[in-house]
């Protein structure tokens, strides 16, 4: 999820708009598919959970 408190590297070129409305539509097609997927906050416990997870699914994957 975009946290718009997060500052960006302006060192590239920034628009603010733009990085929203991506947000918006990729959690649009991600819900419209019905896509399975894990929200992720700035939050490290967030972040730290879906780390966890991924490698969750890539173990069971691997052992398939």
């Amino acid at each position: 999820m975009l946290d718009e408190s997060v500052p960006v590297d302006e060192s590239h070129d920034y628009d603010a708009r733009y990085r929203l409305l991506v947000n918006q539509h990729v959690h649009g097609l991600l819900a419209d598919d019905a896509i399975p997927h894990y929200r992720v906050t700035s939050d490290c416990n967030s972040q730290t959970r879906a780390v966890q997870r991924a490698l969750e699914l890539c173990l069971q994957k691997a052992v398939v």
